[in-house]
This record gives C-alpha cells, sequence and structure tokens, in this order.
C-alpha cells in the first residue's frame, strides 16, 4: 500500500492528491467542488498536510465515523451525506488525531517530508502511521465535516450474481 500511495504522490503534478480507497462510495455529488474548497481554505497555511472526511460503515471506532447503524442500504448513506453537508456544508475543522485513511487529500509538500512507510506484510497502518508522523513533523490535519463517504469494508469481497447474456 505505502508503495502505491508513493508513486501516486511522486508521479502525480498538482499540488494536492487525493488517494481513495477502493471500497468508498462518494454520497454527495458536490464532493469534488468540496475538495476544492477545503483546498482553497487551508492551503494559505504552509502547514497544511492532509485533508480528510465523514464516514460510515466501517468497523472501526474512528473520529472520522458518525454512523454507528452497519448498513448497506446506499439511500441511506446517501440521506446521512445530505443531512451532513446541510448541517455542516464546507466547514473544516483541525484535528490533532491521527486517521484512517479511506479518503486521504495530501498536500504533495507535505509528503515529501513524511512519505508513507510499509508497515510489514499487512495493509493497515500505513494511514495511521502517516498521519501521526504529519502531525509530529508540525503539519495539520482538517476534517471535513460537511463530507461523508461510505466506506463499505470488504466490498471486493462480496460475491455478485451475474446472468450471462442469452440466459
Amino acid at each position: 500500500m505505502a508503495d502505491a500511495y508513493n508513486r501516486a504522490m511522486k508521479t502525480a503534478r498538482s499540488r494536492w492528491v487525493l488517494l481513495l480507497d477502493q471500497d468508498v462510495f462518494l454520497c454527495n455529488p458536490r464532493w469534488y467542488q468540496m475538495c476544492l474548497n477545503a483546498i482553497a481554505q487551508v492551503d494559505k497555511g504552509i502547514k497544511a498536510g492532509l485533508i480528510v472526511c465523514m464516514t460510515g460503515g466501517s468497523k472501526q471506532k474512528v473520529l472520522q465515523r458518525v454512523s454507528s447503524v452497519d448498513s448497506s442500504d446506499i439511500d441511506y448513506h446517501i440521506s446521512l451525506a445530505r443531512s451532513l453537508y446541510q448541517q455542516y456544508g464546507n466547514e473544516l475543522k483541525e484535528i490533532d488525531t491521527t486517521i484512517t485513511g479511506f479518503f486521504m487529500l495530501v498536500r504533495r509538500q507535505a509528503w515529501k517530508k513524511v512519505q508513507f512507510h510499509a508497515m510489514g506484510s499487512g495493509v493497515g497502518g500505513v494511514d495511521i502511521d502517516f498521519s501521526k508522523r504529519l502531525l509530529e513533523a508540525g503539519f495539520t490535519i482538517w476534517l471535513m465535516t460537511g463530507l461523508y463517504v461510505y466506506h463499505r469494508r470488504g466490498l471486493r469481497k462480496l460475491k455478485f450474481n451475474v446472468e450471462k447474456p442469452g440466459e
């Protein structure tokens, strides 16, 4: 995971790069504009290193989690995203804790000083370690409280019944 993240950051041409897990559903159609708004708000601060968002569906208890319901009903998550956007809009909140990286908007300038490190054989921990080292290096982490994504962990393990044409 760390190698893939570092490769993406190294080859990117923009100041900010979005790293997104394969099992994330973007529930708010305004997500891209919200990311641009967040960047504009923190870009002046040279120490801004990472922007994250809210989630649901993960079994982990993390700061970004807003729902204790582990529902796979997409309408539920879209409704939750709408509610959070109506309540918080483009609000940003500086946080001083590590994050899980299902949705990481990373400033390349910060990444150049604090790259992703491999954490053994599994994929867990790369994001938490990265955010911890960002904070230790004096960079700030920002939470978009109005942007919610559904992090459907284990989505790739689901089996779907697909009928072949003519059956």
